[in-house]
Formats: C-alpha cells, sequence, structure tokens
C-alpha cells in the first residue's frame, strides 16, 4: 500500500516537472529530453484541462521523436478533433488504420469525431466496431456514448434497447442502471424507470438523487403517497435537498393535504431563500385553506420576483373572482393567459368568468380555446357542454357530433352525450347510449341520474341502471 503511495508521488512530481520544463519550452528556452512514457503522460494532462493547442504541440514533438509509436499520430488526430479540425483529424486517423495501433483506439476515436460533428449515425458505426474489443470499463463508456448518441437521433427505443444491452454484460454498472432509469422517464415509460431506479436502490440504497427520481417518476403516475415515501427518503439521506421538499410539497398539494405541503414549501424558503414557485404554491395551498388575504400576500410576493408565473396571476384573478369581483378578476386571469396562452386550465377559468358576467361570447370563445388546447380534459369539456346547453342543446349536441373523432378519447363525451339526448327529449337513442355508459362506468351513469332527477322514476332508465 505503502510502495503505491510512493509510487503515485512520484510520477506526479515527475510529471510537475516535465510541464515546468514543456511549459519554459513553449517560452523559447530547451526542452531537453522527455522519454516516451512520460511525453504520454504529459499530453494526457493537456487532454483532461481541455487545452488542445499544447496537447497538439507536445504530440507533435512526441511524435518527431518517437516516430515509430503510432499512439502520438493518434493523439495529434484526437487534439485536432477537440480544435474542431474535424476534417483534418479524419485524415490523419486514416493513415493509422494499417499501423500496430490497437483497433479499438483508432475506431473510438473515429466515433468521438463523428459524435462532435453532430453526424450520429457515423458515430454509432465506429463505436460499434470498437464495442467488441473493449475492456469492461471501457466497454460501460461506449454503451452510454452509442445511448448518447442514438438520443440525439430521437431514436429513444433504440438508445434504451443499447442501455438494457449494455446491462445484460455489465449488470453492477451504477451508470447505466441510472442512465437506463432516466431514458426511460423521459419517453414517459414511468413504470419501467420506476422498476429500475428500484433496481438500482437495491445495490446504492443512499443514493439521494435515485430517491428523487424516483419520486419524480411515481408523481407523473400521479401516485402521490408513494412519491412522498420516496422524497422522504432522499431527505432522510440529505435533509437539505431542496428540491425533495419542493416536489413533497406539491405532493402534498395535490393530496389536498395542505398544511403538511406550507411545511414543506417553507423549508424550501428556509434552505434557497426566496423562491419564487415556492411562494406561489404557499399561496395555493393557502387559497385551499379559504385563507385568502394570506395567499394574496404569497402570490404578489412571488410575482415581486418573478412577474411571468402565470400560476400567481391565476390564483389572484380566482380569489378576486370569489370575492365577487369578477370583471376585475378577469383582467387579472388576462395577465396569467399572457404569460401561457397555450395554458388549457387558464382558459377554461377565464371561460367561466365570461359565462359569470354573461359575455357569452367570449365565454364561448375561450371555452372553445380550452377544448382546442386540451381534448381530453374531463372538467373542460363538462363546462363548455353545460354552457352549450343553457344557449340550447342543439348547440351542445353539434359540439358532441362535429367533434367526435377528438372526443371519443374523453371519459366525460358518452355521459354528456347522453345527457344531452335526454335534453332534446331523444329517449330511444339516450336509452340505448346510457345501456353502454352503464356497461362501462356505473359511476358516470350515476352522474346523469343525478343530473335529470326525473329519470330515477324513469322505468327503462332504472332498469338499466340496476341490471
Amino acid at each position: 500500500m505503502f510502495e503505491d503511495d510512493d509510487d503515485d508521488a512520484q510520477f506526479e512530481g515527475q510529471l510537475q516537472g516535465d510541464l515546468a520544463l514543456f511549459e519554459s519550452f513553449l517560452s523559447g528556452n530547451t526542452l531537453g529530453f522527455i522519454d516516451s512514457d512520460r511525453m504520454e503522460a504529459l499530453i494526457d494532462h493537456y487532454f483532461s484541462e481541455g487545452d488542445f493547442i499544447k496537447a497538439k504541440r507536445a504530440a507533435e514533438i512526441a511524435d518527431a521523436n518517437f516516430s515509430y509509436n503510432p499512439v502520438f499520430k493518434l493523439r495529434i488526430a484526437q487534439s485536432l478533433s477537440g480544435l474542431k479540425s474535424y476534417a483534418d483529424a479524419i485524415t490523419l486517423l486514416a493513415t493509422l488504420e494499417q499501423t500496430g495501433l490497437p483497433q479499438f483506439e483508432v475506431w473510438v476515436t473515429y466515433g468521438t469525431i463523428f459524435s462532435e460533428m453532430g453526424d450520429f449515425s457515423s458515430a454509432i458505426h465506429y463505436l460499434s466496431m470498437a464495442l467488441p474489443l473493449a475492456d469492461e470499463p471501457d466497454q460501460i463508456e461506449i454503451y452510454l456514448d452509442i445511448s448518447f448518441a442514438y438520443q440525439k437521433l430521437k431514436d429513444m427505443d433504440a438508445s434504451i434497447e443499447v442501455l438494457s444491452k449494455g446491462l445484460e454484460k455489465n449488470p453492477n454498472s451504477e451508470s447505466m442502471l441510472y442512465e437506463l432509469a432516466f431514458t426511460f422517464d423521459r419517453v414517459g415509460r414511468y413504470q419501467d424507470s420506476i422498476h429500475t431506479y428500484e433496481r438500482y436502490l437495491e445495490e446504492n440504497p443512499y443514493a439521494n438523487m435515485a430517491w428523487y427520481n424516483l419520486g419524480n417518476a411515481y408523481s407523473k403516475l400521479e401516485d402521490f403517497d408513494k412519491a412522498i415515501w420516496a422524497y422522504d427518503y432522499s431527505i432522510l439521506i440529505f435533509d437539505e435537498f431542496a428540491p425533495s421538499h419542493f416536489n413533497m410539497g406539491n405532493a402534498y398539494l395535490s393530496l389536498g393535504k395542505y398544511f403538511q405541503a406550507i411545511e414543506r414549501f417553507k423549508t424550501v424558503l428556509s434552505l434557497e431563500g426566496d423562491d419564487p414557485m415556492a411562494l406561489c404554491y404557499l399561496g395555493e395551498a393557502h387559497e385551499q385553506l379559504k385563507e385568502y388575504d394570506i395567499a394574496l400576500n404569497y402570490y404578489r410576493l412571488s410575482l415581486e420576483l418573478d412577474p411571468s408565473i402565470y400560476e400567481a396571476w391565476l390564483g389572484i384573478g380566482i380569489i378576486t373572482d370569489i370575492q365577487g369581483k369578477t370583471k376585475e378578476a378577469i383582467a387579472i386571469i388576462q395577465k396569467a393567459l399572457s404569460c401561457d396562452p397555450l395554458n388549457a386550465s387558464v382558459n377554461l377559468v377565464l371561460a367561466n368568468a365570461y359565462h359569470k358576467v354573461d359575455n357569452l361570447d367570449q365565454a364561448r370563445y375561450y371555452f372553445g380555446q380550452a377544448l382546442e388546447l386540451d381534448w381530453e380534459d374531463e372538467e373542460i369539456l363538462r363546462d363548455y357542454v353545460f354552457f352549450l346547453l343553457e344557449q340550447g342543446p342543439i348547440q351542445a349536441l353539434e359540439l358532441l357530433e362535429d367533434f367526435q373523432m377528438e372526443l371519443a378519447n374523453n371519459p366525460e363525451y358518452l355521459l354528456l352525450f347522453t345527457h344531452t339526448l335526454v335534453h332534446l327529449n331523444r329517449m330511444p337513442e339516450a336509452i340505448l347510449l346510457f345501456s353502454s355508459l352503464v356497461a362501462l362506468s356505473r359511476e358516470q351513469a350515476q352522474y346523469l341520474l343525478d343530473w335529470n332527477p326525473a329519470l330515477q322514476s324513469h322505468k327503462d332508465f332504472v332498469t338499466l341502471f340496476h341490471e
């Protein structure tokens, strides 16, 4: 053990001496003799520093003095690549393919150069040629590089396949396991991401970021209890990791646990200072608790730091509407919309506000905008259909028929179609659709009976509901 320490100290001392000599040479002094191994160490040092000009100069001197060793021409090619002289690097590299240089070095360098050039298909070709020649540490890096190249080509399935193959050959690779989980997350395969993080955590139970990302995956599946469990482990490992506190606060907010959410967002403020999003969500939590003055204060503090946070403008607008000042609220909600014009929820809130002040044209416009932005949102479709039913059931029916293809994936569609037919007194068609509705969801069918109390004594509807 002590001999290794002595060797490391001796190597470092020698390297520092050679660096001093080389720097002096660049200033016009004589270099003297530095042997082949020491020159290679010198070049590697400059590579690690990202100083490709000095690396190239050292490689050229070494190549002149040790021309029998092709590794120095390879280092010149790598230096040229670092200097973005890609054509010169490739030309020089082509002369090395028939030398005694290990093919692995050549293929990896080709792959690296093409990757830096943005030619990811060629990079994949050469890195794949290098893969069978690599030892385990290099093999892991190459699998990661190939995966990255596929991601740049927008071929996420191929990236996942490469990482999966890499893990089969290197099952203990933390970096590949972690990258695979992250890639699953990016393509929305959250359950696969969860399984991969869990596998990673079996071997690395104190990995704070893995617990944090596991919590994020659960959050995206709206399994907020599990998300909180994962964030809690992240915080146990590193209690000053603000993102875990912040996302745990959001999870509590989604579960309606507002006091716990407030505690987490205040922790974020204690760790990060005045964070505008934490202040905004504190406002939302207090709004849900009907503590409107406190909520308004937090929303305004948030906007002082970042006037573009639409959630804060929206929160102020909603509270202003609740306080009976709907026309004033509309102007505030418009500010929220200007911050995020493509937000379906903001368009919906604005539509309902215009409806409330009987500005029916504007209400219709913003309902339409909201639905166009998110055809699958149940609340948007329901509010819009109920609005149209007030204007006349034919208008509601026209919407549901005209956009049947777009609305077919909305779970509310069949319920609202049936409800509209009842309003039009087209009972045979309504009864037929109601039977389908009962088969799909008795809960949805119950809504129809609640909205139309007269149906609760209608023989056909009652019979179908209780079958």
